[in-house]
């Protein structure tokens, strides 16, 4: 039986994330789309949109992608809810819904560690590099108590190291058959993620699961459930001759700032910053700020145009939408965009008219190169990586720019 990896994300950079594993994973690349209804049958990855909605709105989205991928799917495929490592969005909403949805799923199983970024699950709680991660009224947050209310009889379980798959298998199918329907598992490693996927993927043959996490479960689900058989997908390498790299960056996590800090650094990348209010109000500084861009363009230095100080995290959205709107001349003329920040992401890509992306694979951990016809996106969660990252990937995609005809480099 063919089985599929069908991916609901609440965001378009850990919509990318997935799509990304996917493409490692299986033979052919699986389409992530951007806007419009999942496809009928294979493997997929649909950005809601909806972590920036008020919470009934993202639920009555994600309710409307469950009805009509439930309509086409198999009894082999799995779904597989992609949701925030930090737990930012309507982690519970988003569930409650998928449960709605008449025939869609029995049960949920819910792991949201990513090791790769430090990020584990602890006695059900977020840890972020060791430490216990709190909400902004103090509480450490707590995924069991966060999920409640989607069932008053979920349970946490703690594997032990030395536990197989198969035996944590026939633990979840115990507690299920119990009638739990969701069910939280702590996970501190890659090796705690495997695992739990294999389980996942055992149980899945008996039950119409939902799978919750972040990109590192996502991950370990297509290695284990589509066995890892394909190759790698190649990076094509856009010509020489093509116009340089824009960038926009729209996140304004701490990471990105120094990110923004390290590549304002390098003498051959030109970055362009007006600070929020003059972004969305001050249309002559915009463009002013925007001819120069096109200058360092013409002379083939790529663009990074983000944010000086502060922002107001209500007006976020809202600030990445005039930065794609005042720049989209730039950004239709570029052959790779690099876009950093789900919402940043989303903006521009709607703005250029983008329904769908081929992923190909990552550069980096949450950093994940895709095409759009001729043109490559690059899209990065704002938190991910370290102060080097963005001056990496833009050497990078400089150096496959400036190759010669010859063997396609890969992901």
């Amino acid at each position: 039986m063919t089985r599929c990896l069908q991916v609901i994300a609440d965001d378009l950079s850990g919509a990318a994330e997935c799509a990304a594993a996917l493409a490692q994973a299986s033979v052919s690349p699986a389409p992530l789309v951007v806007t419009g209804p999942p496809p009928v049958g294979g493997n997929w990855v649909v950005d809601s949109d909806s972590r920036a909605l008020d919470a009934p709105a993202a639920a009555a989205r994600v309710a409307a992608i469950v009805r009509e991928a439930s309509a086409h799917r198999t009894p082999g495929d799995l779904l597989f809810k992609k949701i925030d490592s930090t737990l930012r969005g309507h982690v519970a909403e988003e569930l409650r819904a998928v449960f709605d949805v008449p025939g869609a799923v029995q049960a949920a199983i819910v792991c949201t560690a990513l090791p790769t970024q430090g990020r584990t699950l602890k006695e059900g709680i977020l840890h972020v590099h060791g430490q216990p991660r709190c909400d902004a009224s103090g509480r450490a947050m707590d995924l069991p108590r966060m999920l409640a209310s989607v069932d008053e009889h979920l349970l946490l379980l703690r594997p032990v190291k030395t536990q197989t798959a198969a035996a944590l298998a026939r633990e979840l199918l115990s507690v299920l058959e119990r009638g739990t329907r969701v069910i939280v598992v702590d996970a501190a490693d890659a090796e705690d993620l495997r695992r739990l996927a294999l389980a996942i993927v055992i149980v899945s043959r008996s039950y119409r699961l939902l799978a919750v996490g972040a990109a590192g479960l996502a991950k370990a689900l297509a290695t284990e459930l589509l066995q890892a058989g394909g190759p790698e997908h190649p990076m094509l390498a856009p010509s020489r001759d093509h116009p340089p790299i824009v960038a926009v960056v729209g996140s304004f996590s701490p990471v990105t700032t120094q990110q923004v800090d390290e590549l304002a650094m390098q003498s051959d990348v030109h970055v362009a910053q007006l600070d929020a209010s003059a972004w969305v109000e001050d249309r002559p500084a915009v463009a002013r700020l925007l001819a120069d861009a096109q200058g360092h363009v013409v002379r083939g230095d790529p663009v990074v145009l983000a944010v000086a100080g502060a922002v107001p995290p209500a007006s976020t959205r809202e600030l990445v939408r005039c930065m794609a709107e005042a720049a989209e001349p730039l950004l239709r003329g570029a052959s790779t965009l690099v876009l950093t920040g789900g919402d940043t992401a989303r903006s521009v890509l709607d703005r250029l008219g983008v329904a769908q992306l081929q992923v190909l694979g990552e550069l980096e951990p949450g950093i994940c190169l895709s095409r759009d016809g001729a043109r490559f996106v690059v899209t990065k969660a704002g938190g991910f990586g370290d102060s080097q990252s963005l001056v990496r990937v833009l050497r990078h995609l400089r150096a496959v720019s400036a190759a010669k005809e010859g063997p396609e480099k890969k992901v």
